[in-house]
């Protein structure tokens, strides 16, 4: 059985700014995504204007962007083979 390090490799997320909307910055299959705090979306950053990149966030707060991107601690559950 996999555990969850072998499953994802672990990777840094960073507090941003995209247009004025704040939020996390993370990269996922080499794609760089924002999730918006103000509206839950997930965005791909195609052009780095108005993108503002703060400090590293925590692994709980990238965390939270990888489940999002997989649809949500329910489906990760109940996608389990165990």
């Amino acid at each position: 059985m996999a555990s969850v390090t072998q499953k994802q490799p672990p990777s840094k997320s960073f507090y941003a700014h995209l247009h004025g909307t704040s939020g996390i910055l993370g990269q996922l299959d080499g794609q760089i995504l924002f999730f918006s705090y103000e509206d839950g979306q997930i965005t791909p950053v195609t052009s780095y204007a108005g993108l503002t990149v703060l400090g590293e966030a925590g692994l709980t707060d990238g965390q939270q962007l990888i489940d999002r991107l997989h649809g949500g601690a329910a489906a990760i559950a109940c996608a389990r083979a165990n």
